[in-house]
């Protein structure tokens, strides 16, 4: 599974593991809905940083 127009070459499993990876520090959060699996950019991490 190559992404359009960025020639990156990941796979659908390095892609997982990455998602993994952000969803376990919490700057990512998934839900599923029917078949489909969404996930969300949480920003307050990286705000808890910037306004240390």
């Amino acid at each position: 599974m190559e992404p359009e127009g960025h020639g990156l070459g990941l796979s659908r499993q390095a892609i997982s593991q990455h998602l993994a990876v952000l969803e376990s520090a919490g700057l990512v959060v998934s839900r599923r809905q029917g078949r489909y699996k969404f996930h969300d950019l949480n920003t307050e991490p990286l705000e808890r940083i910037v306004t240390r």
